[in-house]
Protein backbone atom coordinates (compact mmCIF):
# COMPACT_ATOMS: atom_id res chain seq x y z
CA UNK A 1 0.00 0.00 0.00
CA UNK A 2 1.00 3.44 -0.57
CA UNK A 3 0.27 5.50 1.98
CA UNK A 4 -2.76 7.58 2.13
CA UNK A 5 -2.60 10.64 -1.01
CA UNK A 6 -4.61 13.13 0.25
CA UNK A 7 -2.84 13.57 3.47
CA UNK A 8 0.22 14.62 1.63
CA UNK A 9 -2.07 16.70 -0.59
CA UNK A 10 -3.11 18.57 2.58
CA UNK A 11 0.53 18.68 3.85
CA UNK A 12 1.53 19.95 0.37
CA UNK A 13 -1.24 22.69 0.83
CA UNK A 14 -0.19 23.97 4.02
CA UNK A 15 3.29 24.61 3.10
CA UNK A 16 1.94 26.63 0.26
CA UNK A 17 -0.21 28.79 2.55
CA UNK A 18 2.83 29.24 4.89
CA UNK A 19 4.41 30.21 2.18
CA UNK A 20 2.01 32.69 0.43
CA UNK A 21 1.37 34.11 4.26
CA UNK A 22 5.01 34.91 4.77
CA UNK A 23 5.12 36.80 1.59
CA UNK A 24 1.65 38.51 1.96
CA UNK A 25 2.66 39.36 5.52
CA UNK A 26 5.82 40.89 4.86
CA UNK A 27 3.99 43.09 2.61
CA UNK A 28 1.37 44.03 4.93
CA UNK A 29 4.08 44.71 7.64
CA UNK A 30 5.94 47.47 5.13
CA UNK A 31 2.90 49.23 4.44
CA UNK A 32 2.26 49.44 8.22
CA UNK A 33 5.43 50.38 8.82
CA UNK A 34 5.15 53.38 6.50
CA UNK A 35 1.84 54.37 6.87
CA UNK A 36 3.08 54.82 11.31
CA UNK A 37 6.26 56.86 9.87
CA UNK A 38 4.02 58.87 7.50
CA UNK A 39 1.62 59.48 10.96
CA UNK A 40 4.89 60.91 12.96
CA UNK A 41 6.17 62.51 10.16
CA UNK A 42 3.10 64.39 9.40
CA UNK A 43 2.69 65.19 13.09
CA UNK A 44 6.26 66.84 13.34
CA UNK A 45 5.12 68.81 10.47
CA UNK A 46 2.35 70.04 12.22
CA UNK A 47 4.19 71.26 15.13
CA UNK A 48 6.78 73.05 13.17
CA UNK A 49 4.48 75.17 11.41
CA UNK A 50 2.13 75.45 14.97
CA UNK A 51 5.97 76.65 16.16
CA UNK A 52 6.18 79.13 13.06
CA UNK A 53 2.69 81.06 13.59
CA UNK A 54 3.53 81.14 17.35
CA UNK A 55 6.79 83.52 16.01
CA UNK A 56 5.21 84.48 13.46
CA UNK A 57 2.34 86.19 15.93
CA UNK A 58 4.78 87.27 18.29
CA UNK A 59 6.94 88.53 15.65
CA UNK A 60 3.74 90.66 14.41
CA UNK A 61 3.51 92.30 17.87
CA UNK A 62 6.69 92.87 19.06
CA UNK A 63 9.06 92.77 16.03
CA UNK A 64 12.58 93.35 16.89
CA UNK A 65 11.95 90.99 20.25
CA UNK A 66 15.25 88.88 18.63
CA UNK A 67 17.16 86.65 20.69
CA UNK A 68 21.13 84.97 19.92
CA UNK A 69 20.79 82.74 23.35
CA UNK A 70 21.03 79.09 23.20
CA UNK A 71 18.39 79.06 24.99
CA UNK A 72 16.14 82.11 24.53
CA UNK A 73 13.75 83.90 27.07
CA UNK A 74 10.24 83.66 26.13
CA UNK A 75 9.76 87.01 25.80
CA UNK A 76 11.53 86.75 22.18
CA UNK A 77 10.37 85.39 18.97
CA UNK A 78 12.77 82.37 19.37
CA UNK A 79 11.43 81.89 22.82
CA UNK A 80 7.81 81.40 21.31
CA UNK A 81 9.22 79.17 18.19
CA UNK A 82 10.99 76.73 21.28
CA UNK A 83 7.92 77.41 23.81
CA UNK A 84 5.39 76.04 21.08
CA UNK A 85 4.54 72.08 21.58
CA UNK A 86 7.05 69.64 20.11
CA UNK A 87 9.97 72.08 19.40
CA UNK A 88 12.20 72.31 22.38
CA UNK A 89 14.96 70.36 20.38
CA UNK A 90 15.18 72.56 18.04
CA UNK A 91 18.09 74.75 17.91
CA UNK A 92 18.34 78.53 18.00
CA UNK A 93 20.55 78.96 14.91
CA UNK A 94 20.33 80.46 11.69
CA UNK A 95 19.29 77.11 9.71
CA UNK A 96 16.76 75.78 11.95
CA UNK A 97 14.89 79.28 12.85
CA UNK A 98 15.06 81.94 10.30
CA UNK A 99 13.07 85.16 10.74
CA UNK A 100 12.78 87.18 7.33
CA UNK A 101 10.68 91.11 6.85
CA UNK A 102 8.88 91.46 3.86
CA UNK A 103 8.36 94.80 2.06
CA UNK A 104 4.90 94.67 1.66
CA UNK A 105 4.50 97.78 -0.84
CA UNK A 106 5.84 96.11 -3.62
CA UNK A 107 3.58 94.05 -5.80
CA UNK A 108 4.95 90.61 -4.78
CA UNK A 109 6.50 91.09 -1.20
CA UNK A 110 10.58 90.72 -1.08
CA UNK A 111 12.75 90.11 1.71
CA UNK A 112 14.09 93.50 2.68
CA UNK A 113 16.26 91.86 5.56
CA UNK A 114 16.37 89.33 8.17
CA UNK A 115 18.06 88.45 11.87
CA UNK A 116 21.14 86.78 11.69
CA UNK A 117 21.29 84.58 15.47
CA UNK A 118 24.85 84.42 13.90
CA UNK A 119 25.49 88.12 13.82
CA UNK A 120 23.13 88.39 16.78
CA UNK A 121 22.18 91.48 14.66
CA UNK A 122 19.36 92.30 12.00
CA UNK A 123 20.83 92.66 8.27
CA UNK A 124 18.83 94.74 5.89
CA UNK A 125 18.95 94.35 2.21
CA UNK A 126 20.28 96.50 0.07
CA UNK A 127 18.48 99.89 -0.03
CA UNK A 128 16.77 99.04 3.02
CA UNK A 129 17.33 99.64 6.80
CA UNK A 130 16.04 97.97 9.66
CA UNK A 131 13.25 101.39 10.89
CA UNK A 132 12.12 100.79 7.39
CA UNK A 133 11.92 97.15 6.77
CA UNK A 134 10.64 96.29 10.47
CA UNK A 135 7.84 98.96 9.90
CA UNK A 136 4.02 98.84 10.60
CA UNK A 137 2.47 97.18 7.74
CA UNK A 138 5.20 95.13 6.40
CA UNK A 139 5.55 91.21 6.81
CA UNK A 140 7.51 89.16 8.67
CA UNK A 141 8.02 85.39 7.97
CA UNK A 142 9.23 82.69 10.63
CA UNK A 143 10.23 79.41 8.90
CA UNK A 144 11.34 76.25 11.53
CA UNK A 145 13.32 73.67 9.77
CA UNK A 146 14.35 70.38 11.64
CA UNK A 147 15.32 67.42 10.43
CA UNK A 148 13.59 64.39 11.18
CA UNK A 149 15.08 60.88 11.42
CA UNK A 150 13.16 58.05 9.88
CA UNK A 151 12.88 55.37 11.73
CA UNK A 152 12.06 52.40 9.26
CA UNK A 153 15.55 51.20 7.76
CA UNK A 154 13.52 51.12 4.68
CA UNK A 155 12.56 54.23 3.94
CA UNK A 156 15.65 55.61 5.48
CA UNK A 157 17.27 53.72 2.43
CA UNK A 158 15.14 55.45 0.01
CA UNK A 159 15.10 59.00 1.58
CA UNK A 160 18.31 58.76 3.55
CA UNK A 161 18.38 58.51 6.99
CA UNK A 162 16.48 61.76 7.69
CA UNK A 163 14.00 64.07 5.77
CA UNK A 164 13.78 67.92 6.83
CA UNK A 165 10.58 68.96 7.85
CA UNK A 166 9.93 72.90 7.51
CA UNK A 167 7.14 75.11 9.26
CA UNK A 168 6.23 78.38 7.82
CA UNK A 169 3.89 81.45 8.52
CA UNK A 170 3.95 84.97 7.81
CA UNK A 171 1.94 87.76 9.60
CA UNK A 172 1.93 91.54 9.07
CA UNK A 173 3.72 93.65 11.66
CA UNK A 174 1.45 95.50 14.16
CA UNK A 175 3.98 97.39 16.58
Amino acid sequence: MLGNPGRAARRRQSGQALAELALVSTVLALILAGAIEFGLLYGHKIELANAARTGARWAAAYPSSWSAAAGPASNTIEGQVLGAGGTSQVPNNDSAITIEYLDSSKATPVVCGRYSVAGGAFAAQAGYTQATCVAPGNLVRVTVAQNYPLLTAILGGLFGAAVTVKGTATMPVMA
